[in-house]
């Protein structure tokens, strides 16, 4: 199975850390999180910061911009340090409270749904009118693609730049089907129509991985590296793609309904950005070579699928 993540020990963050603080720091500790960062926490004195790798200065620049603009609204971790060294990206955010959601018991996650469906409520009202565009916030601060549906389309372009360059020669070389890719990928293309052509802040891999909950709080929501602009109802179907159990989106619809808010082809919708993050799932571990989380990913789109078809 491969990694795609920075090369980086903990004996080799203390290295760096030592170069890019002024004093001493301690209590070095690694933190599992995300496919393509390596993630330490530490202590600078009295206070605590979280350190990412990355492996690319763009997105370095893309959570600079989210934390400036958006963290005095929604629960982001202040950024207080960016930078290179030894020609690999970081940054420093101070560290929440808490722990992540998917790390506590099952009745802890049950308890913290409430606030985490206000949280999601209050991402909804962020306005996003000083820029334009849709699809992945740039460095620049502006949506990458001219709508909705042409950003979802173009993620699965044979030409692609980047991690996901010459993807298409997966079909031969390793077990990614190409007949179950372009049965789910017509299928997501023909619910994309009932996107709302309203703009809204997208998280982009909403699950309970990337929040922190302290006492039944959400302290913070992390990981904004695929933020984009477009369908609010992308992250609800992300976080029910990976924890169906919890009912988010039906908790989520009566939370709206008892507010008097109806929202337009929800099921269509919910069930498009499912079909279009199990595609993105089914590519990228046939690329790390993961046949068992691949093979969970399939059985999920095989029932979406029918749903769809």
């Amino acid at each position: 199975m491969k990694s795609f993540k920075p090369d980086m020990t903990i004996e080799r963050a203390q290295h760096f850390l030592q170069t890019i603080e002024s004093e001493t720091v301690s209590d070095i500790a690694p933190i599992e999180m995300g496919e393509l960062s390596k993630v330490f926490r530490y202590r600078l004195g009295a206070q605590s910061f979280v350190i990412h790798f990355k492996s690319g200065r763009e997105t370095v620049d893309k959570v600079k911009l989210i934390s400036e603009r958006y963290s005095s609204v929604l629960p982001i971790p202040r950024m207080v340090k960016i930078g290179t060294c030894d020609g690999l990206p970081y940054t420093i955010s101070e560290q929440a409270v808490g722990a992540p959601v998917l790390t506590q018991p099952k009745e802890e996650i049950v308890r913290v749904i409430p606030d985490l469906i206000e949280r999601f409520a209050a991402m909804n009202q962020v306005r996003v009118d000083s820029a334009s565009g849709y699809g992945w916030i740039t460095p620049s601060g502006e949506g990458a693609s001219a709508s909705w549906t042409d950003w979802l389309a173009s993620l699965f372009n044979e030409e692609q730049e980047g991690f996901y360059e010459g993807w298409t020669s997966l079909f031969e070389s390793s077990f990614l089907e190409k007949d179950l890719f372009d049965r789910t990928y017509a299928a997501m293309i023909e619910l994309a129509q009932y996107a709302p052509e309203e703009r809204y802040l997208v998280h982009g891999d909403f699950h309970l991985g990337n929040m922190l909950s302290d006492d039944g709080r959400i302290t913070a929501i992390v990981d904004w590296e695929m933020a984009m602009y477009g369908d609010f109802l992308f992250d609800a179907a992300v976080l029910h793609l990976w924890v169906p159990q919890i009912g988010f989106p039906q908790r989520l619809r009566e939370h709206w309904e008892r507010q008097g808010r109806e929202i337009a082809h929800f099921e269509k919708r919910l069930l498009c950005y499912q079909l279009f993050k199990g595609l993105d799932g089914l590519r990228f571990y046939a690329k790390k070579d993961d046949k068992p989380s691949y093979d969970f990913m399939r059985s999920h789109l095989v029932t979406l699928l029918k749903q769809a078809e």
